[in-house]
């Protein structure tokens, strides 16, 4: 298969509403790094709606079928357009399992874009995983408090990495004038109080607990 129609077929999985744009410029990256060490990557799974999600959890409990996901509906990255599931152009799909070197390869490359692989996961590894940001669990858990609101020069360096790759910025952990910048901009297109700073609406804008 030639370069081409894999990304014409990864194209397919990439361009739909409700994927965020830097995942979508970092699957096709890695899929023309990759593919002239003769590694042909796909996209098997990008945005899935609630009802998707719903209707994969039910497989193993409720419907025929291996249970395949520990989410329902809303507790899934891939509910938010920032995760990715991906397999191999060979015979049919493969999906691959450590200690495959070529998977070693797809995380390498993968990771130096600063994507989170679902290998490293202790419960439930899935290899085939990889996401930008915990957006579940950011939006449920890491909700600014009162006397804890980011902002220039605070150091909170993961949750700063994780706005930036929201807001599509260079990835630095620090919060900085063009960080502050960027999140006045996203605030006022939002509608909300234009400050510069991350208190909980803006917060729950840019992680909200639904899609």
């Amino acid at each position: 298969m030639q370069l081409e129609e894999l990304l014409r077929r990864a194209n397919q999985k990439l361009t739909v509403p409700g994927m965020h744009p830097s995942v979508v410029r970092i699957a096709r990256d890695v899929i023309q790094e990759l593919y002239p060490h003769g590694i042909k990557l796909g996209i098997a799974q990008s945005f899935r709606s609630i009802a998707e999600q719903n209707a994969l959890y039910a497989k193993g409990r409720t419907t025929q079928g291996p249970i395949v996901t520990q989410a329902r509906g809303g507790q899934s990255n891939h509910n938010f357009g920032v995760a990715i599931d991906v397999f191999l152009y060979e015979d049919g799909a493969l999906f691959l399992s450590p200690p495959d070197a070529r998977l070693r390869r797809i995380v390498a490359a993968m990771k130096r874009r600063g994507m989170d692989w679902g290998g490293d996961w202790s419960r439930f590894p899935d290899y085939p995983h990889f996401e930008l940001y915990d957006h579940v669990s950011l939006a449920r858990h890491h909700v600014p408090k009162p006397g804890h609101y980011l902002r220039e020069r605070i150091q909170a360096p993961e949750l700063v990495r994780a706005i930036e790759k929201r807001l599509g910025l260079m990835v630095t952990g620090i919060f900085d004038i063009r960080l502050t910048r960027a999140i006045q901009a996203f605030q006022q297109t939002s509608r909300l109080a234009v400050d510069g700073i991350v208190g909980p609406q803006t917060w729950r804008r840019l992680f909200p607990v639904s899609p």
